[in-house]
């Protein structure tokens, strides 16, 4: 049954990116296991989330599962990555990022890092937030009829696209 609902998943994936971009889908979940560390760690992304908006060149987002061994748990977090770049010379401190699910705002807290020149010859300035979200909660953002990412005063609106990638990974987590 998993492997009919993971199959179902890609499939949707493939329909919702060829439809919204025109061509095959990018989507792409690689799987690495860390014999040193004994850690497995699925990874989604990038994902393009915006481009050339007002006060960032770009925006793509990421997800990120870790376990213990080689075999799949159930998650109980789940690693959400936004990676910026800025058109400035230096980053918001005072940054506030909300998620928007279904036009709830839910905030999350998250680690950040500086990019520095992210695009060479651009006096621009890249962020890489991590957010660590509870499964619970990743639930309710993938399955979300409308989400969003508000940075400051910027909302950013997940397309088809980036709605479906969410729900692949999500599909893949269930599927233990």
């Amino acid at each position: 049954m998993s492997i009919l609902r993971y199959f179902f998943a890609s499939l949707i994936c493939l329909l919702a990116t060829t439809i919204a971009v025109g061509q095959a889908p990018a989507i792409v979940i690689e799987r690495n296991y860390d014999k040193d560390k004994d850690l497995s760690t699925e990874r989604l992304g990038p994902i393009p989330l915006a481009k050339d908006e007002t006060l960032y060149h770009s925006l793509d987002f990421s997800l990120l599962h870790q376990y213990p061994g080689e075999k799949r748990t159930l998650a109980k977090e789940i690693h959400f990555e936004l990676v910026s770049v800025v058109k400035a010379r230096r980053l918001n401190t005072d940054l506030y990022v909300v998620f928007l699910v279904d036009e709830k705002p839910i905030h999350f807290s998250s680690n950040r890092s500086a990019i520095p020149n992210p695009v060479p010859g651009r006096l621009w300035v890249g962020e890489k937030m991590t957010f660590a979200i509870p499964f619970e909660q990743f639930v309710k953002i993938a399955e979300a009829k409308k989400l969003g990412i508000k940075m400051a005063d910027v909302t950013f609106e997940f397309d088809v696209r980036g709605r479906a990638a969410l729900l692949a990974f999500l599909d893949i987590l269930r599927s233990i």
